[in-house]
Order: structure tokens, then sequence, then C-alpha cells
């Protein structure tokens, strides 16, 4: 797909409504200005800018929507406190007020969200309103019918809801005259980690247009995106490919920010002092510094421990002037932690990335960095929150140890998905299109790809839905970008599909009054005592709307939805034997003495504990390596005893000093291997080619041993219902089919990211390990990086040899 970036034509002045605008809403007299490179292609030389001539660019842009010329969408990076947000939000109120044209806001956290609008209200602008999951299902519908009355012109949401629902559902019958992705940066790395749905955005907006039948502009905005268009690490080209932005006026503001100084120091461990120990002196000596004299963020990488860390880092007579802050609070602690912060009531909050983007707080004056953030755009965007305020100094520092990595690598292999999970997946897609006849489009259901991925188990069977919807989406769309980059053309397309797709649900009764109570929403299904395909979308529209979607859904899992009787939401698993029914048995039960056998041993020499290698030995006449070993352990030994109530007999932990880990079994997995021997023995019969079908829930037995049975080759299986789906467009399958019967599979795009990942630690480490850079020198590296320079240019200039 070939990137058109094409020169803006900003006018020298505005139309007087938008100055007017200005005043009367925000009570400023006059645009900000600020400095954008003038063409990063050729060299890095400034023009300055005013805010109006933007905003007058583009709205002109989304009238010309109306008329049959061709419209240009818009990407700008802008430094911190260059006054994005009201790049967008005088055009919406502009074609709100004009033309009552809809501007829709996709944004990435509920904070920036709230924060924004909350900004708008208290200047008395009310034609704004947002949608998130902390609002009721009512509170929701309040907001949808006020968009689609015309009484709200800027609408806020996040890309999940967006992708979840018709337009229509929305906005009605009115007209988008821009769309705005805000924090434009996470659609390259979210999008790529853990938040999917950013990578699916610009397929959906391409398809909105041609859905709805007219054009609009697009402006994507963020502080900080690397431009290096023949890099691996390009973000700016890639976020305007994946938007579909195409093609794009490209406005790339000026990266330093020189109110903000540096105060990066080497740690050094005393003798006979550990590193945590040395780490809790230093980051203590700068507390009660930034305690007495300094408004601070310090920035820490792990939610699970932050608030233990309070007493560790911060002495007792100051503890009272510090929060801390992480994803996992409720709105009602981050909205009063945040506040506090602004007033000054706390001077420092201890938080992870989640705190900071679009939190407006001028007076910041400290950055601190307990270890190198997940990467140097996120440290760029971090430091970026001191000094709004262009009258005050900002200081971001480090206390820097060669041990800070350890972070970073823990954070890279809770998201990392290896090369052989991608290759069983591969190969699963193939499977899939050969058994549901080659149909060149299909729905999957991500359940299918479960025995590839390991998700640690949860109670909460929506929460495990999630993350392995988000592992195994991540996998598909690197697995799509590999064969469509190799091939140059469309071999595959993934595609999001709505909130609900139609399922299936048990009820073992025979209730005849439920059956006529909901016989509008269900489909008694042939041959299937008590099993009934169900149109989960009318049902929770016509019959729950007052349950928000995620407690319907807990509360079809837990057979609670429906009053006086237990029916449970049950995937449809169509299996086809790979092996005669007798031969499977044998095979299954070869391998579990086996491994019963190792863990047995285990329990009795060596206080239950075993290694990889023991794995290795078992599995490796299965064709598995030990990534697979590892998953097929974890998923044998994690299995549910019942519904609701989960069992896990292995835990695991990093040898000392090396990467690979040491697991260690609890009493009673001989009683969970005879359930797996005794269920196939009763369930799985046939001979080779056969097909069977069962209708069972997400964490059953059942469900496990297919899993179970499927990465040992035995069988395959298709699931339909009872988890997230995407569509999938086989264009050209032979492509997949000469791929996976070449075997060894290799994803680009995960090898890509590995080597990115690695520059990321050079990075840091040239930029926190020379301490003789000076201020200047720091800001010359960093504008360097983000206008292209690689990380072997930027060791020749900045290296201390």
């Amino acid at each position: 797909m070939e990137t058109v970036i094409t020169k803006g034509k900003l006018p020298k002045v505005c139309r007087r409504e938008i100055i007017e605008l200005l005043y009367d809403i925000y009570g400023y007299k006059a645009f900000r200005q600020f400095d954008i490179y003038k063409d990063l292609s050729v060299d890095k030389t400034t023009i300055t800018i005013s805010q109006d001539q933007l905003i007058e660019e583009v709205i002109g842009e989304s009238e010309k929507s109306v008329e049959d010329g061709s419209i240009h969408n818009y990407m700008l990076t802008a430094p911190t406190g260059s006054g994005k947000s009201l790049l967008f939000q005088i055009p919406a109120i502009y074609l709100g007020k004009k033309h009552q044209w809809l501007t829709i806001v996709v944004s990435p956290l509920k904070a920036l969200i709230e924060d924004q609008v909350d900004n708008l209200h208290e200047v008395g602008y009310d034609r704004v309103d947002y949608a998130s999951s902390d609002l009721s299902p009512e509170e929701k519908n309040a907001v949808y019918e006020r968009v689609k009355n015309g009484e709200t012109d800027l609408f806020y949401l996040s890309p999940e809801l967006l992708l979840s629902y018709n337009i229509k559902h929305f906005i009605g019958n009115r007209r988008i005259g821009l769309l705005v992705v805000d924090e434009a940066h996470t659609v390259t790395t979210w999008g790529k980690e853990f938040r999917v749905d950013y990578w699916f955005l610009g397929r959906y907006l391409k398809n909105l247009k041609a859905y709805l039948g007219y054009d609009f502009p697009i402006f994507a905005l963020t502080a900080t995106a690397v431009y290096n268009p023949n890099g691996d690490n390009d973000m700016v080209f890639e976020t305007i490919r994946s938007l579909r932005l195409s093609p794009c006026v490209l406005y790339g503001g000026k990266v330093r920010r020189d109110n903000i100084k540096f105060d990066i120091k080497k740690m050094e461990i005393g003798e006979g002092q550990t590193y945590e120990r040395a780490k809790q002196s230093v980051i203590l000596k700068r507390t009660d510094d930034y305690l007495a004299n300094h408004k601070t963020i310090l920035y820490y990488p792990f939610a699970a421990s932050i608030d233990n860390r309070v007493k560790m880092w911060v002495s007792p007579a100051g503890r009272h002037l510090v929060s801390t802050y992480y994803g996992k609070k409720d709105k009602a602690q981050k909205s009063m932690i945040v506040e506090a912060f602004r007033e000054g009531a706390k001077r420092m909050i201890i938080a992870t990335k989640a705190f900071g983007m679009g939190i407006d707080i001028s007076d910041i004056d400290r950055i601190y960095h307990i270890a190198p953030s997940s990467t140097f755009v996120d440290y760029v965007q971090e430091i970026g929150r001191a000094a709004r305020d262009k009258s005050i100094i900002g200081v971001s520092a480090t206390d820097f140890e060669e041990r800070d990595f350890y972070y970073m690598n823990r954070l890279h292999m809770i998201s990392s998905i290896s090369q052989e999970q991608l290759g069983l997946i591969l190969k699963k897609m193939w499977d899939i299109y050969a058994m549901k006849g080659k149909q060149k489009e299909m729905q999957v259901a991500l359940s299918d790809f479960e025995f590839a991925v390991h998700i640690p188990r949860k109670p909460n069977k929506v929460e495990y839905e999630s993350d392995l919807a988000q592992v195994v989406k991540t996998a598909l769309l690197w697995i799509e970008e590999d064969l469509n980059r190799r091939s140059k053309e469309q071999v595959v397309e993934i595609n999001p599909l709505k909130l609900f797709t139609d399922g299936f649900i048990q009820e073992k009764s025979g209730n005849t009054a439920f059956f006529n109570i909901y016989k509008n929403y269900l489909r008694p299904v042939d041959g299937q005592e008590g099993i009934y395909h169900v149109t989960f979308e009318r049902l929770w529209e016509d019959c729950f709307s007052e349950v928000p979607y995620g407690e319907f859904k807990r509360n079809l899992y837990n057979g609670k939805l429906f009053d006086g009787v237990c029916a449970v939401a049950v995937g449809k698993h169509e299996v086809i034997l790979l092996e005669d029914a007798e031969t499977i048995y044998a095979q299954l039960c070869s391998l579990l003495k086996r491994v019963s056998d190792m863990l047995t041993v285990a329990l009795l020499a060596n206080k239950g504990k075993f290694e990889e290698e023991d794995l290795e030995a078992i599995f490796k006449e299965y064709n598995m390596g030990v990534p697979s070993a590892k998953h097929f352990i974890y998923s044998l030994l994690e299995s549910r005893v019942e519904e609701g109530r989960s069992l896990s007999l292995i835990t695991s932990q990093k040898k000392k000093d090396q990467d690979k880990l040491i697991f260690t079994v609890s009493r009673g997995f001989n009683l969970l291997l005879d359930r797996y021997e005794k269920l196939c023995k009763k369930c799985i019969i046939g001979e080779k080619g056969s097909r069977l079908l069962f209708f069972v829930t997400p964490f059953s037995d059942m469900n496990m041993l297919l899993n179970l049975l499927s990465m040992l080759d035995l069988l395959d299986y298709t699931v339909e219902g009872g988890i997230q789906s995407v569509n999938v467009s086989f264009i050209q399958p032979d492509v997949i089919h000469r791929i996976v019967e070449n075997g060894n599979y290799e994803n680009l795009v995960l090898k890509n990211n590995e080597k990115v990942f690695q520059e990321q630690i050079e990075l840091f480490r040239l930029f926190f390990g020379n301490t003789t850079l000076t201020d200047e020198n720091r800001w010359d590296f960093i504008e360097s990086y983000f206008t292209g320079s690689s990380v072997e240019e930027l060791k020749r200039l900045y290296s201390k040899e």
C-alpha cells in the first residue's frame, strides 16, 4: 500500500468565528505558536506556525467533504504543552455550530477523555459527551440519544467501543464532519502490545466511510512518534499506513523541550550492599528533596507492588504528601488523586505509565524514573509531562544501574509471543479453513487457538476471555502483516466483529416456561437436547439492557442470567479425528504416564521441583519444543476442577541468572490425569477422519481435553460461539498452505519486534550510561532519534568511548 504524503496549505489568516470561539469558550485572546519541521525528508529546518492556521485548514478540509474533491487526512506530532486538544476541539465546536456535523474523538484512556470533557464543561461548553465502561447502560443510552438528537457535537469514546457496534448505534443519522485519533502513537505501540483494537482501527475507518457513503477527514495527533521511513523503528509512516490516512498532510512538531533539564547519575552499589538496598537508598534521598521543594511524578514499571513501595521509598514524615496511581484504581480514587495533586495537597505521585497522558497539570517540575520505561518513546512522552508551564524549569532524573533493565525484560517476557506459537496458530488457521469447507470468508472463534498460547487461568471467565482475545488477535494480526509483506499483496485479512456474535446456551432441566419466555431469541438445535442457538445482541438489548455488558456476560457464563433456570453459555466444538480413537487414547495414556512418573520423582526426590530439560526429554518425540511443552504442562495442571473454582497444581519461577524456568508441582495431579484418561476413553470415539460434536463451557474438562489432544496433533477442532470471534478472509489460501507444508515458519514481524526491543535497551544504555552528556547533548540525542537517526549513528555521536 503506497503512502502518499501531501503538502498542507496553511492559510495566513483564519475566519473571524474561530477567534471568537477561542475567546468565548476558552477565554484566550490569541492562539499559541509552535515550531514544526519544514520537511524532514530534506533536513531539520523548522518554521513557526500558529494554532489557528492548522484549525482553519482542518475546518476547510472537512467542508470539502460535501463537494466531489479528494479529502486529505492529517497527522500532527507536537510536544506536550503545545495545545493539541484545542486543534480539534475548536473545529468540532465550529462544525457543530455551523453545519450541525458531529466530531468523534477516539482516545485511549478514560482518564484522558474525562479530563478533556470536564475541562470543557468547566468553561461552559456543554455540547460534549463521552461513553465508557464506567457509565451505566442508562447513562450511555442517554448519551447516545443526545448525540443522535443533535445536542452533542463533540463525542469521545474508546476504540474498543467504536469497533463493537454499528456506527448508527451511537450517532443515528448524524453526519460525521471530522474524526480524531488522539494520542495516535498508541496505534503502533499499544496496538502491538495490549490494545489490539487500535490496530484494527484503520480498516474499520476505511470501511466506515464506504458504509456511510461520504468522506470526512481523519486527524491523528500525538506528542511522540519516531520519523524514520527507512528504519525498523518508524512510527509516523506506520501510523499513517495503519490508520489508512493516505493521502495525508504530515506536520512534524519540533521535539525539543528546552525548559526540561536532566539529572542522570550512575547508581553506585557500596561494598556489601545489594542492588535493592542501593536503589532504595538513592530513591529515599530523592524523595526527601522532592517533597520539600517540588511537584513530582515517580514512574515505576509494575502496578502489582506499587503500593508497598511507598514505605520503602518515602520517609514517614512525608508519606501523607504521596499517592500511588495505576490502572486498576477505581474512577473515584483516580479523580481524587489527580485533583489533590493538581491543588498541591499531594506533592508526589508514584505511578505506572497509566498516569499523565492527557492530565493537564502545568506546574510538575520533577520526573523521576526508577527504571527505564517500556520504550524510549514512552520515556520521552513521560518526561514531557514536566514544565508544561513554559516559565518553569523541569528536571528529568534517574539513578541508573545496568540491572535496571530487569524491569524492561520482565515486562517484555510477560507480553511476548514465541515463533513456535505463531507457527501453531498459522497451522490452525489452515486447518480451520480446510475443516470448514475452504470458504474464502468465515468467522473464527478465538478459542480455536487457546491450545497455542498460555494465559493464566482466572476465576473471572470474562477477564480470562479478554486476556485470551488480546493475545490471539495480536498473533493473528502479526501473521497477517507478515504474510502480506512477504507476498507484497493481500494474503489474508483479519477484521473484528461486533461486540456480540450469535452463540449457544445449554439448559439441562427442560424448563418449558423458560423457553416460552425467551422463544424470540432462542432456537433449539436439532438433535441436541437442551441446547439453544441464541441471538445474544437482541437478547441483551431487549431483555437485559439495564445490565452492563460485562455483568451480562458474567451472569451468562455462571448460569445466573435467567431467573430460576441454570442456563449457561457453551461453545459448539466440531472435532475431526486425525487418528483412530484407540490410537488417540493410547498415545494420551502413554504421555500422561511419562508425565506422571516425572512428577512423582520430582515430588519424592526434589520437593516437587523439575526443570525445562525434564520436559524436553518427554515431549521431543511429540515434535514439541520447550515452549509448547510448557504450554501443555500448564494447561494440564491449571485445569478447572469445577465451574467457578480453579485448581492450579503447578507454579514456576525463573532460575537465577538464566533465562529458564524451574517448576514446582503439588500433590493431587494423578487424580487430574486420571480424569482426562477416562474422559478421552468415554467421549473420543470413532475412526480416523470421524467428526464429533460437543457443546461445552469454556473451562470444562472436555474443553481442556480437546486443547490437549490438539496440541498433540491427534485431532483438530473449531469452535462456534462461547467467546469472541474475528472475521478471516482467505484471499490467497495457497500461500498459507505452502508455508504450513514447508514447516519452520518464522514470523518476520516478531523478529523485527525483538530487534527493536534490543535496540531500545541499547538506546537507554547509551542515554543513561553516558553521564557526561549535557542537557543540550541529550535533547540533540532525542531529536536525532525522533527524526530518523539509527542506534548505530547515535552510538557514534554519543558514546563515551
